[in-house]
């Protein structure tokens, strides 16, 4: 009984195809009027799929013209990007962060010779991913940062767009987020000192000084609202 694998075994068939395949792949298009050149590396191609999904993502996670900590913040650690590496692994991760990032670079309005190289941006998305295990980001946080590059909130890029330049303004939303989820811890906090002041059975607080750690609500309101 042959070992063989029966996808291999029509040698003559693999040979025609490649070899109509070679002949379909060497027409030249007619609506060109310029000599077919060749160039080296893959030409980036915009994907629709992204713009969808980024145009998503951004309506939920931002509010007005800044980004919408709060709801950010309330992604769950099982869908951000550290969660989605012990998911899926680091390979599938770093590829859709490179993909986030290409989107990005082919939006800045700077010639290609500006901007960074397949082989610099493969580097950032590592960086990227780095920063993602300090302050747990989410995939929604680097769309919602790079919506805020593009508009200009971190400053403009001064005619090249640099690996230091990329990270140094997701530094920028880094601080932008750091700050935003130390002011909604503080409230959080001080609710929650609000709430354990609130009298139980058996204390001795008088009903005049219940009174005046309350709210007062006007007749006015009460009877508007």
């Amino acid at each position: 009984m042959s070992n063989e694998s029966p996808l291999i075994t029509d040698h003559s068939s693999l040979i025609k195809s490649n070899e109509m395949n070679t002949t379909i792949n060497n027409i030249i298009p007619m609506t060109s009027e310029q000599p077919v050149l060749r160039h080296k590396g893959k030409r980036f191609v915009h994907s629709l799929e992204y713009e969808l999904i980024a145009n998503l993502a951004i309506k939920q996670y931002t509010q007005g013209d800044a980004p919408a900590f709060e709801q950010l913040l309330s992604i769950p650690l099982t869908e951000r990007i550290p969660g989605m590496i012990n998911e899926y692994g680091l390979k599938r991760a770093q590829r859709l962060i490179k993909t986030i990032l290409q989107e990005f670079i082919w939006s800045v309005p700077l010639p290609k010779s500006a901007k960074l190289s397949d082989t610099k941006i493969a580097a950032v998305a590592c960086d990227f991913i780095l920063a993602a295990y300090e302050d747990q980001l989410a995939m929604e946080d680097l769309i919602v940062a790079f919506d805020q590059m593009r508009k200009g909130k971190y400053g403009k890029f001064k005619g090249t767009v640099t690996h230091f330049a990329v990270m140094e303004k997701l530094g920028q939303y880094r601080s932008q987020r750091s700050e935003a989820y130390q002011q909604l811890n503080a409230e959080k906090e001080a609710q929650v000192k609000r709430m354990s002041e609130i009298p139980r059975v058996g204390d001795t607080k008088s009903i005049g000084e219940i009174l005046q750690g309350a709210d007062v609500i006007t007749m006015h309101k009460r009877m508007s609202g």
